[in-house]
């Protein structure tokens, strides 16, 4: 299949790309863009009703683009719209429907565009889209903490530190620890929406052009970016960039994930035995009859890490390239689309966790014993005339 970059008539078997550097080339990115494709399909329609507004395309072919542009997604919608591997990518395989089924209007729609800011713009509206999401699940995650403190919160448990009990506190001071934690989080998120909400179609392979008058606050506003990425050179260096703030805003609340899931594996063993998940949310074992696992925690535990992951992949790849665009942007995808996929998917698993968690009452306040309250006792000395140190040295001849 003919690539948009080949020469017109490629004659010569020399002029073919090799086969195997072809494979390796494309990689998955031409399965990866069918899962972008209704975003790029976004992305070509404003770019289209642009070209019709500064008469690139008349009425008639606008029309014909919006025709065929509706169709790739009616097909797209039911499994049946593919991206051949030769085609490389998604904006190949876009015109090339549009080519051969409406004709030369199909090539007039790449106008103004490199494949580069066609990207650019599908990336940053799946972004916005999946991180208003992520937004509305973190505060649902939020609402259920508050369920849950606002039920028993008011049982006591032990704090703990260096993994010994410690102090007093309670089912609600540990929730809220991760209920704060989580409205932070939000902050970054909303920071990262904020970056990110720019309209980079336009920028062209990076340098943007100076003949066509492209109108690129027109596209933004029917994109609904907030405001227009003007530097050419700046939407290209922001490829990958963008993925990764993005995904370092949600680290934090994979972070607060993670945490709050290695507390339960702890607090939901025999030996401690203060919260409870139901049956329907453990896992057994193939060769131990009694074993009730509580896998899910585990994995939520572990996904945090794969996250990071992901993360730092695109960290690596983006840090030290030349300005300008590098093909090395293309393995950013893989790895972002992965990352924001399993974000949403552990925090859907953890608010059910948090609105199934039971908390074992007398369990927890048989375990605040009298040692927890050995700096309180220490302290009402205090307010009785002695020094800390006094008071501290007091007690504890008392406790060891």
């Amino acid at each position: 299949m003919k690539k948009l970059w080949d020469k017109k008539m490629a004659k010569n078997n020399n002029s073919k790309i090799d086969k195997t550097i072809e494979d390796y080339t494309v990689g998955v990115d031409y399965l990866l863009d069918l899962e972008l494709l209704p975003y790029d399909i976004e992305g070509t329609i404003a770019h289209a009703k642009m070209l019709h507004k500064i008469k690139i395309l008349n009425k008639k072919e606008f029309s014909v683009l919006l025709l065929g542009l509706h169709k790739i997604l009616s097909l797209w919608k039911i499994g049946k719209f593919k991206i051949d591997k030769t085609q490389e990518d998604g904006h190949t395989a876009i015109e090339a429907f549009l080519t051969e089924h409406y004709g030369e209007v199909g090539k007039k729609v790449h106008t103004g565009r490199s494949r580069n800011d066609q990207s650019l713009v599908t990336t940053r509206l799946f972004s916005k889209e999946k991180l208003f999401e992520i937004k509305k699940e973190v505060e649902v995650l939020i609402k259920e903490l508050e369920k849950q403190i606002k039920m028993t919160g008011k049982i006591k448990m032990p704090g703990y530190t260096h993994m010994q009990r410690a102090m007093p506190s309670s089912v609600g001071m540990w929730l809220g620890s991760y209920c704060d934690s989580l409205k932070d989080d939000l902050l970054l998120i909303e920071a990262a929406i904020k970056v990110i909400d720019q309209n980079p179609l336009g920028s062209a392979a990076g340098y943007g052009e100076n003949i066509l008058e492209l109108d690129k606050k027109f596209t933004g506003k029917i994109l609904n970016f907030k405001k227009v990425q003007d530097n050419p050179m700046y939407c290209a260096m922001s490829r990958g960039k963008f993925e990764n703030i993005v995904l370092q805003a949600i680290s934090s609340v994979m972070f607060d994930l993670g945490k709050i899931s290695n507390d339960l594996l702890l607090f939901t063993t025999k030996e401690f035995n203060f919260f409870t998940l139901p049956d329907s949310f453990k896992t057994g074992s193939s060769i131990m009859p009694q074993k009730k696992n509580y896998d899910v925690l585990e994995l939520i535990r572990g996904n945090v890490a794969i996250f990071n992951g992901y993360q730092h992949q695109i960290e690596n790849v983006i840090k030290n390239l030349f300005s300008g665009y590098n093909r090395d942007f293309q393995l950013t995808k893989e790895p972002y689309l992965k990352g924001m996929k399993l974000a949403l998917e552990t925090i859907r698993v953890t608010i059910l966790v948090i609105k199934e968690l039971e908390a074992k009452k007398t369990n927890l306040e048989n375990a605040c014993t009298s040692e927890l309250y050995a700096t309180d006792e220490a302290l009402k000395l205090v307010k009785q005339g002695k020094s800390f140190r006094e008071a501290y040295q007091e007690i504890k001849e008392k406790y060891v």
